[in-house]
């Protein structure tokens, strides 16, 4: 069970640490909690870097027992199919939204940039050795294949807090595994986890903009991707 939920405890710790440090010589030097709040939402990019300057290499350590002899990844359908889930996802989640959940979830008002790098970037290549490539692997060690890709998908899932994305996160869990088992490859889902993130971000502006023709164009134009996807990139063959 140690080995299981290892890393998520080492990552909460490391966080822990250099938060508390940035606290610790932000107030020592006179200024209040409060000034430090607004201190870590304007430094969150040099956080979320440190962290994975930090994080990561430990992660590739813990992941290297696991490593496989891999397949060739398809990089462009990989990237195609991100693109069409995040766009078809994002159509449908933001009007479920807006007229039923009503949650926050479509009023980030981070910086592109920041998101890009922490969203887009670090977050997925973390998530991806974390939930995928240590937790889903020391997992099948001890119980069945679907238990395993069951309780780290969920786990995956309830990471994410807002319903919507809870989700969201639990349906592309399964993909996530499916194309790790396919390449035997931590990098194929860290691949698709990218582009869904960065797709989202990018997409988010025009999205918000409630602009029902473009949406409705975009969710059309998704489908056919989506049929391109599935018939000429081959991406779910063996």
């Amino acid at each position: 069970m140690w080995k299981i939920i290892k890393w998520p405890l080492i990552y909460l710790v490391i966080q822990f640490i250099l938060i508390f440090a940035l606290a610790y010589y932000f107030v020592s030097n006179g200024n209040n909690i409060e000034g430090f709040n607004n201190f870590l939402v304007d430094k969150q990019i040099y956080i979320a870097i440190a962290l994975g300057i930090i994080f990561i290499p430990l992660l590739i350590y813990g992941y290297r027992d696991f490593r496989q002899d891999s397949r060739k990844i398809n990089v462009f359908g990989l990237i195609l199919l991100g693109i069409i889930i995040s766009l078809l996802y994002n159509v449908f989640a933001f009007y479920l939204n807006e007229y039923f959940l009503k949650t926050d979830l479509y009023s980030n008002q981070n910086n592109l940039l920041t998101t890009l790098v922490i969203t887009g970037l670090i977050g997925p290549i973390i998530e991806e050795l974390m939930f995928r490539g240590i937790i889903y692997n020391e997992l099948k060690l001890k119980v069945s294949p679907m238990k395993a890709i069951l309780i780290t998908t969920l786990f995956f899932a309830i990471t994410h807090f807002n319903v919507l994305q809870i989700i969201y996160t639990f349906a592309v869990g399964f993909l996530f595994i499916f194309f790790y088992e396919k390449y035997k490859d931590i990098k194929a889902p860290i691949i698709l986890h990218m582009t869904l993130n960065i797709t989202t971000t990018l997409f988010l502006p025009l999205l918000t903009k409630n602009i029902f023709a473009v949406n409705y164009t975009v969710f059309l134009i998704s489908l056919v991707g989506l049929f391109i996807a599935f018939q000429y990139t081959k991406i779910f063959k063996s």
